[in-house]
Parts: C-alpha cells; structure tokens; sequence
C-alpha cells in the first residue's frame, strides 16, 4: 500500500558530474515491520544532460510512482548512499537503472566475482539496464581477464565446479537486461541456468520496468540474535497485508544462497503473502560473510540447523506472528538444515539439535524438498535404511517432502528409506516422488515440465494451509 499526501521537493545532492532534483512523493508504507519510506532509484545515463534523454522520463514516471530518485552521470554506488542518507528514503531499498553506457556500467557495478574472500551484501536491489554491451567474457566483468589462467581460482564457476565458463554473468542482484545486443539474451539465458537472476526483454514499456522493481521491494531486511557466539543473523522478512497476526514460515535457501533466492526463496515468500503468511528467509551466509564458493563451508545440520531455530525464536516473539503456527519450508542443503533442525533422539545434548525424545521440536510442520536423504544414522537418526525400527528418523513435526526420481544429488531411494523408517517409529513423512526431473526440478532454471512445477507448488500449498489451519 502507498500512504500518498501532498508532494513535496527534494533537491539532490550534486555528488557528481550531473545529479537532478526530483520532485518526489512522500514515503509509501514499508510491508515489514511498519516501517515508513519510499524506495529509492539511482539513474546512471552519462548523457543525461541532453533535452531528449529517456532517463528524465524514467525519473518522471519513478517519482509519480512513489519512488525517489537520483539521476547521476557515473559512480552509481556513491549515488545509492546520497540516496541511502535521505531521512525519506529506505536505506536497505535502492534500485539502479542504467542507459547507454551507462547501461554496461551496471552490469559491471554489480558483478559478482567467484573468487571473493569476504562476501558483502548486494548494493542494489535489482538492476534494470537498457542496451548494454554484453559481448564480454566473463573476466572481463571482473576487470581481468582469464587467459592463460586455468580453472583454479577462476570466477564465474558454476556450482558444479570452479572452472570459469566463457561468458557466464554472475549476480546477487536481480538483473533485467532492456534490448542490446542480441549476446544480451545469451547472456541472460546462461546466467538464468545457473541461478544468476538475469533476465531478458525487448519491451521498454515503464510497466514492465516498475514492476521488475517493485516486485524485489517487498521484504524489509531485518537482523535478530543468534545462540552461535559471534554472529548476528540477518534475513528477508515478508509480510501479508492487513496488519494482524499471522502464521509464519521459515524459509532455508540452498547452498547458492542469497544467488538463488529470486529463483524459489523469494517466489515461495511471495506466495506465503498472498495466503496470509509471514515469512522469514534466513541468511546464514551473509550472515557471516560467507562468499559463495565457501557456502559449502558452513554445515548444513549444525550451524544453518541452529540458525533456524534462532529465527524461529524471533518470529515467536514479534506481535505479527502466531507463535504456535511457525513453520519450515527449505530446498537441498537448506532441506538438510530442517531435516537436523527437527530431529529426535534419545541421545540428544542438552542444546539441539538434535532435541530429546522428551522435548518436541518447536514448528508446526516442515516442508523439505529434495534435502540430503541419504546421510549414515551417526549424522541424524535415520536418513538410510534402517535395521531396527529403534533408529528410524525421529520427530514429531508432520514432514512433507519432495523429490526428483533421477536426481544425481539427493537419492530418490534413500529418501524412500528415510521416509520409511519415520512411518516405522510414529513420525509422519509425507513422500512424493516426481518422475522423470531431477535436483533443482522447482526451481525454475532446468527444463521442468510446467506441470510438475505447478504440483509441486500446489502439493506444498496444500500441505501449509490444511496444516498450519489445524496447527494447536
């Protein structure tokens, strides 16, 4: 919702060559937490001194939608803090949109690269650029190039490995690239197969452009404590409208982290909205900095395991949320950290996880898809197939989970035992098998039939709502 009044102007501040000021609308409603502010968008055009420039009509339009903007001719990133200072202006919400030359400068202010040591969180929180120069290698994003160099240490690695691929485009930041050069959209495409959000369009209508924006503008960043010495937790908190109390789901992203959040994390927050739920993707990389090629680092059913239930304390004690009614729902190694997060055993430590037979894991249901089944009983009760009925995977919270019939990640199999030695000690696992996909077969970036998508999405709303509706 927009909380509209009477207009008012703001003069930028002249922080570089050329900065406009904009006449803006006061702060429309933040979603999270109640917090007040417009959203703020930096516009980078070298030319924007000329009477026909676009971006003054993007900068008009933007302002007419409750955006405040800054129009700058270079250094987008000391733009995005002139704006971040603005009493009016949501410090963890400015966007960039580039032209011309501008345009290739966006791509490469927001570049990820695979060798960083120390991660930092995204700048921006989308990027729109209209008719950048994209043929590039990748190294040449960085400001290096690769030649010569071999795959150790390389950037732009998939997630299958460290060796980089010619032209592959890595960001954290959601990227709509407007026409250019037809290299534009094999770029986009590669990016997009390997959970880079990236993608592409001829269609340079405002509508489309606002509404690539606003869509990644509706969570508020939010930091809460963590039971881990050293380390605050931070996350992507999501809010249905109407202002009362509501269920809540944590959301425990895979190990692409917040690269993949675009693709099932955030579509899956803002599903939750539109079913009255709150929502709360946790950020355990981020969260200590983790660049991506450590993600692996950080274990899944120790620390990310843990992490869930600090977020879930959090959850607990804020007015907006049911306590009783909190939830999971996690995909790959952010399955494995509910999987751990819920466990029983009858030789818990006196901190979970795992939680004693005597204790009940404090959610209301678990969704998993596709988290690692197939682990031996000393790493959680259960996961292979058991020889006794005494070691099957133990927990009170009723359980859906999905997978793939030829996923090479996470076998098929082994989740059938798993889900078969739970049934075997009272613990409800719900199964569901999905032929012919494998890993990632949700996520939008594989050739997934629509239809198995469309199940999927609809097996695990089924799943919330008729749970979550009886939850005690």
């Amino acid at each position: 919702m927009r909380a509209w009044g009477a207009l008012r102007t703001a003069c930028c501040s002249a922080i570089v060559v050329l900065a406009l000021c904009s006449t803006t609308v006061p702060a429309r409603s933040q979603s999270a937490l109640g917090a007040r502010g417009m959203p703020g968008v930096v516009i980078l055009d070298p030319d924007a001194a000329a009477a026909s420039a676009p971006s003054r009509t993007m900068a008009r339009d933007l302002q007419r939608a409750g955006y405040a903007t800054l129009t700058v001719t270079h250094d987008p990133l000391a733009a995005a803090a002139a704006l971040e200072r603005r009493p009016s202006v949501r410090s963890d919400d400015v966007a960039v949109v580039g032209y011309g030359s501008g345009a290739s400068s966006v791509l490469a202010t927001i570049v990820e690269r695979y060798d960083l040591a120390v991660a930092r969180p995204p700048a921006f929180r989308s990027a729109v650029a209209f008719g950048p120069t994209c043929a590039r290698r990748y190294g040449d994003w960085v400001g290096r190039s690769l030649a010569g160099q071999g795959s150790t240490g390389s950037t732009g690695a998939p997630h299958g490995g460290n060796a980089a691929l010619r032209g592959l485009y890595r960001t954290p930041t959601p990227l709509l690239i407007v026409g250019g050069q037809t290299q534009c959209r094999d770029l986009a495409r590669d990016s997009y197969e390997h959970e880079y959000f990236v993608s592409y369009t001829t269609d340079d209508a405002f509508a489309g452009v606002q509404s690539f924006i606003a869509q990644n503008a509706q969570y508020a960043n939010v930091s809460f404590p963590s039971s881990q010495p050293g380390t605050t937790l931070t996350g992507e908190l999501t809010l249905p409208a109407g202002g009362a109390s509501a269920p809540a789901i944590v959301i425990s992203p895979g190990t692409a982290g917040i690269e993949g959040f675009p693709f099932w994390e955030r579509p899956w927050a803002r599903r939750l909205r539109d079913l009255g739920y709150a929502s709360l993707i946790v950020d355990s990389y981020l969260s200590r900095r983790s660049s991506w090629k450590n993600h692996w680092r950080i274990d899944a059913r120790t620390v990310r395991a843990r992490d869930l239930l600090d977020a879930r304390a959090y959850l607990a004690a804020q007015p907006f949320v049911l306590s009783p009614s909190i939830g999971l729902l996690g995909r790959s190694s952010g399955g494995t950290a509910i999987f751990a997060a819920i466990v029983q055993d009858a030789h818990a430590p006196s901190t979970p996880p795992p939680f004693g037979l005597d204790a009940r894991p404090p959610f209301a249901l678990a969704v998993v898809d596709y988290g690692y089944c197939q682990l031996a009983y000393g790493d959680w009760p259960g996961g292979t197939p058991a020889p006794s009925a005494a070691i099957g995977y133990r927990t009170t919270v009723p359980v859906l989970l999905q997978v793939g019939a030829d996923d090479t990640t996470v076998s098929a199999p082994a989740c059938e035992a798993l889900a078969q030695s739970a049934r075997l000690v009272g613990s409800s696992v719900e199964l569901v098998v999905y032929p012919n996909v494998g890993h990632r077969f949700d996520a939008g970036v594989v050739e997934t039939p629509p239809a198995t998508v469309r199940a999927s999405i609809q097996r695990i709303t089924s799943f919330l709502t008729t749970r979550l509706r009886s939850a005690p």
